[in-house]
């Protein structure tokens, strides 16, 4: 599992198969306290997995760093940086001889490791265009949505990536952290 940024009662019938919680950043639409707390507490066999800065604010079971992969009996997890606001990570990894990338709360790929992916969970969170709309009306959204915006990956560059990176056009993408109001 990646992230869990939702109540602890949304997630725990998912949690009983569950070996691994990796852990992206530590915004609270990824990591909820509460509920990493009750993940700990009533499913103490899920290693927690996070970068460095995570570790700081909660209790995880390892740091992984970009760079260093971390070899489990069941996988090899790769971190990858993430360009954010804070301190963000991508995974990779195989199961199932099928190769994984999961990259959220970025603003580019470039960091991602360039391969074959069978499964691509990647942001996709805007259209440029309808972005580009919302330059200069701060007061209509109450904050710059348009420099929020660029904090995060756009449809096209997801899709470039998608497009460059996935093994066969069967390769699912899976888009995540779309915006309700400019995808």
């Amino acid at each position: 599992m990646v992230d869990c940024g939702i109540a602890f009662k949304h997630l725990k019938p998912h949690l009983y198969g569950v070996k691994y919680l990796l852990l992206t950043h530590i915004h609270s639409d990824h990591i909820n306290p509460t509920a990493l707390r009750n993940i700990r507490k009533s499913f103490p066999h899920i290693r927690v997995i996070g970068n460095y800065e995570v570790g700081q604010h909660f209790e995880i079971d390892h740091i992984i760093n970009a760079g260093y992969p971390i070899d489990t009996a069941d996988y090899t997890f790769e971190a990858f940086e993430c360009v954010h606001d804070v301190v963000t990570y991508g995974y990779t990894w195989d199961y199932n001889k099928q190769s994984i990338i999961y990259a959220t709360d970025t603003s580019t790929l470039k960091n991602a490791p360039i391969r074959k992916y069978d499964y691509l969970f990647l942001e996709s969170n805007y259209d440029p265009i309808k972005l580009e709309l919302a330059r200069g009306k701060r007061q209509q959204f109450g904050y710059d949505a348009y420099a929020g915006g660029l904090r995060h990956l756009s449809r096209n560059d997801c899709e470039a990536f998608y497009y460059m990176n996935r093994r066969s056009a069967k390769s699912p993408l899976i888009e995540l952290h779309k915006s309700s109001r400019f995808y």
